[in-house]
């Protein structure tokens, strides 16, 4: 969680500097705050070990070449990894990116899937900080509004409403790019449920 935003604190050297601390904001909430306990990516890394599901270091070979992956699962990370390291080259399609990723944590299906998972006994505590942590109110989601709202102000105010219609169809193409990348994974998922 949040690695596509890992390198955002780099967007402190762009001419609007509260659009770095707005993404970056949400990195840091994502990871926790360096509080163990609040970290996404170590909730969900319990959630499996309270499945029993044990993976090895997530920096080993043998995670890696782990037999029971799909070889597409590391589509969309190594999008995201991607997207991450350039995060002023490709900051229209990052803002679009993180605005489609945190308005997914939100809504029916995750509201759904507390109860699924609490009704067969699987702690729902990862959907659980989605949910909270995504709010539209005031969460990752309203905080990726604002970025992309005070980017496509300023592309306005410095280069007028074609550029940044230019822009806001990069940030399009960013939104949409979440579908993308992760199409082939959730096909081969459907695959092999059929098989």
């Amino acid at each position: 969680d949040g690695c596509w935003l890992q390198h955002s604190i780099r967007l402190n050297y762009y001419s609007n500097r509260d659009l770095g601390k707005i993404l970056y904001r949400i990195f840091c909430d994502e990871v926790g705050y360096g509080r163990l306990e609040q970290n996404h990516p170590l909730i969900y890394r319990q959630l499996l070990e309270s499945l029993a599901i044990h993976l090895p270091p997530l920096h080993s070979r043998a995670f890696i070449e782990n037999p029971a992956f799909i070889g597409s699962a590391f589509d969309l990370p190594v999008y995201l990894m991607s997207i991450a390291s350039f995060p002023n080259a490709f900051l229209p399609e990052l803002l679009g990116l993180n605005l489609a990723i945190e308005l997914s944590g939100l809504g029916r299906l995750y509201m759904s899937l507390v109860d699924r998972l609490e009704y067969w006994g699987i702690d729902a505590g990862i959907v659980k900080t989605h949910i909270s942590a995504d709010n539209f109110a005031t969460g990752h989601a309203a905080m990726a509004k604002q970025a992309v709202q005070a980017y496509l102000d300023e592309i306005s105010a410095c280069y007028g409403d074609q550029e940044m219609q230019r822009h806001w169809r990069r940030i399009d193409a960013g939104y949409a790019s979440l579908t993308t990348a992760s199409l082939r994974f959730f096909m081969s998922l459907a695959s092999r449920f059929l098989e």
